[in-house]
């Protein structure tokens, strides 16, 4: 048994503290405290995309999504296929159109770095990262084996244009979205 097995199992147990999201990134236990900034934008964000597109395209938060023969991840918002199919109380990858991730500290590793090269590797189309230290969110697309091919990083107050795996665009109006 692992202890993603356990987080699974208990998920009131110590490693799941209410406020915090817990992630094994690369064997390691992540756990992140959920303030209330990373909170408003997640839900900007949700409530933007069933906005825009209603029902045709469905969005979780911080639920787990396997990737085959690595560790499952819980983005913070993760875009799925409109027949996206539960497994447990997770998804798979394949049933993943795009991702955002909120960095929760300057320059965090697991988010520029780590959660890229797998996001890419793994075929996730588009993965955007909502840094609030920065004002900035970084668009990453063209998903390669070691990451991604396109990068471009827009600024707070700009829309960013989103393209998901299956021909659609999703654009976020980041005008809203906290600067620290």
């Amino acid at each position: 048994m692992t202890l993603l097995d356990d987080l699974r199992r208990n998920p009131s147990g110590p490693l799941s503290t209410e406020g915090y999201v817990v992630e094994v990134v690369d064997g390691r236990v992540i756990m992140t405290l959920q303030g209330p900034d990373q909170d408003e934008t997640v839900f900007e964000i949700r409530t933007q995309i069933r906005d825009k597109h209603g029902r045709s395209l469905r969005t979780a938060s911080d639920v787990f999504v396997d990737f085959p023969g690595e560790t499952s991840l819980a983005p913070d918002v993760a875009v799925l296929v409109p027949d996206a199919v539960r497994h447990g109380n997770r998804y798979v990858c394949t049933d993943v159109l795009a991702v955002v991730e909120f960095v929760s500290i300057p320059d965090d590793p697991n988010d520029y770095i780590t959660k890229v090269a797998k996001y890419g590797r793994f075929g996730v189309a588009s993965y955007v990262i909502v840094d609030p230290f920065r004002a900035l969110c970084t668009l990453l697309d063209e998903p390669r084996p070691s990451g991604y091919g396109r990068r471009e990083e827009v600024p707070f107050g700009e829309p960013v244009e989103m393209p998901l795996a299956d021909g659609r665009t999703v654009t976020l109006d980041t005008s809203g979205f906290p600067r620290k």
